[in-house]
C-alpha cells in the first residue's frame, strides 16, 4: 500500500470588511504573517501604523478594515 506524505501548513484565511473570505496556504508561519501585511497593504513601511501581526489584527479590527486568521493543519 502506498502511504501518502503528511505535510505540516499554515492557513491564512483573510478579507477585506464586507467582503468574501480568500484562502491561501503556506509552508511557513512568517510566510503567511508577511502575506497578511501585503494583502492590506501595510507592509512594514515607516508611514504604517502597525509593526507586528498581533497589532495588524487589532488595528484592522478597531478601523473594521478586515479580518485575518491564520492557523496551522496537517495536509496529505
Amino acid at each position: 500500500m502506498n502511504q501518502l506524505a503528511i505535510q505540516h501548513v499554515y492557513v491564512l484565511k483573510i478579507r477585506h470588511s464586507g467582503e468574501e473570505d480568500d484562502v491561501y496556504v503556506f509552508n511557513l508561519y512568517e510566510e503567511a504573517c508577511y502575506k497578511a501585511f501585503e494583502y492590506f497593504e501595510m507592509l512594514m513601511s515607516s508611514a504604517d501604523p502597525v509593526r507586528d501581526i498581533d497589532d495588524l489584527e487589532e488595528w484592522l479590527f478597531e478601523y473594521d478594515k478586515g479580518y485575518f486568521q491564520i492557523f496551522s493543519t496537517n495536509i496529505q
